[in-house]
């Protein structure tokens, strides 16, 4: 039987348990003989605890792992309409190839979907130089019969373009830019990005007619993504945020993460075997250029980054255990209207008293010696914010008011 993970342990067992070593990055050896299929090869892959193998069965690991991905959980019907999300980063054309790959094979092997692809610029929006697009049109060639459109973050679903009409002049700051500029934490920005990214992404996937959408984020993303989900008090949405399916999305869009069980690097190894060129570098995308200490994110990014150098199994071990937690969602249960997580139908105490706090420290000694009702008042202001989950209330505070705090752990974006 076909197992996703069996391969993380390798041809050592339990080599990878939590002992503090350095382990040497992996590299290309040549030449050799595979120690799969034994053929002489002038490049030999030698993955982390796997024996070194010639290209074409590391080619045929990887995708295994693709294919394995949606076929052992059977999420993708027959025929489907697929958007592939690309950012231009080592992980989405990785995912851009082996799809392709998966759409040329003959009729039994065959992944029986139809797929179209959209690049979201958000280069002007974060205030860096776009990317090449004559280097993306070449890509709209390379993959045919794949269709490329355009869309800037911000922008309506109907101003799609195809890759071959997009124009490419400086455009003005649309109204999602000036909002940006609002948020002084790089902190909410992040956030607030990603959430805009992931509506957007639903809008067009309706656009096109696509009812599931395939996002290129891999092992280390996930487990970033889900200490940063409870560090920013997203902790009950947090399993559908590195699930292999997540359903938030509006229309009835399923978002889908194939790459899951990849490791970085698998991608890198991948990247260099079918000889691939990301568009941005690795670390540039939604601003980790920053530094690693510029924000909630980054900081959890180079966390984990770290750890995993000395401990092998640290995103393995928080990735895992992002799977085991159990969605808490019901169908009468409302949703945020932001980001769609599943809100809470009774108070929490722990919101209340966020709130009582908040009032306190804005209101000052002046509201107790008027007799206000403190935790009524707290009450009313929570009830005031209805529809949003407790950190898109946090992003829309500092929209209104320019000031953000991140109430988790006692640290505050900077």
């Amino acid at each position: 039987m076909c197992s996703i993970g069996e391969d993380d342990f390798g041809d050592e067992g339990a080599a990878h348990a939590m002992v503090a070593e350095s382990l040497p990055s992996g590299i290309v050896l040549s030449p050799g003989d595979c120690n799969k299929c034994g053929v002489t090869s002038s490049e030999l892959y030698k993955l982390n605890f796997r024996t070194a193998e010639c290209r074409d069965c590391f080619l045929a690991y990887a995708r295994h792992k693709f294919r394995a991905a949606l076929g052992a959980a059977k999420i993708l019907p027959r025929n489907a309409e697929v958007l592939l999300v690309l950012d231009g980063s080592a992980e989405s054309l990785v995912l851009l190839d082996m799809l392709h790959f998966a759409q040329t094979q003959n009729t039994f092997k065959r992944l029986h979907c139809n797929a179209r692809v959209v690049y979201v610029e958000d280069q002007q929006v974060q205030g860096r130089d776009p990317v090449d697009m004559d280097e993306l049109r070449n890509l709209s060639t390379q993959y045919e019969p794949f269709e490329f459109h355009v869309i800037e973050l911000g922008s309506l679903p109907n101003s799609l373009q195809r890759i071959k009409d997009y124009n490419t002049l400086p455009k003005e700051t649309n109204e999602l830019g000036h909002k940006l500029q609002k948020l002084r934490s790089l902190t909410a920005r992040q956030d607030y990005l990603e959430q805009q990214r992931k509506n957007l992404i639903a809008s067009v996937a309706q656009e096109l007619q696509c009812t599931h959408v395939f996002e290129p984020s891999i092992s280390v993303d996930l487990a970033t993504q889900l200490l940063t989900a409870i560090a920013l008090g997203r902790g009950g949405s947090a399993a559908l945020d590195v699930a292999l399916l997540d359903d938030r999305l509006a229309g009835d869009v399923k978002l889908l993460r194939p790459l899951k069980d990849l490791n970085e690097q698998e991608i890198q190894f991948y990247i260099h075997a079918q000889r691939l060129k990301p568009l941005i570098q690795s670390g540039t995308r939604y601003g980790q250029e920053r530094g690693q200490t510029a924000s909630l994110q980054n900081l959890t990014s180079a966390f984990v980054a770290n750890l995993q150098q000395n401990y092998a199994s640290t995103v393995s071990t928080v990735f895992r255990t992002g799977d085991k937690i159990a969605v808490n969602a019901h169908p009468e249960q409302t949703s945020c209207v932001h980001c769609q997580s599943s809100l809470d139908s009774t108070l929490s105490d722990t919101l209340l008293a966020i709130e009582y706090s908040r009032s306190v420290s804005e209101a000052g000694v002046g509201l107790y010696k008027n007799g206000e009702d403190l935790e009524g008042l707290a009450k009313k202001r929570l009830e005031s914010q209805d529809g949003l989950c407790h950190a898109c209330r946090g992003i829309q505070a500092e929209l209104e008011s320019g000031k953000f705090l991140v109430l988790t752990s006692g640290w505050s974006g900077k």
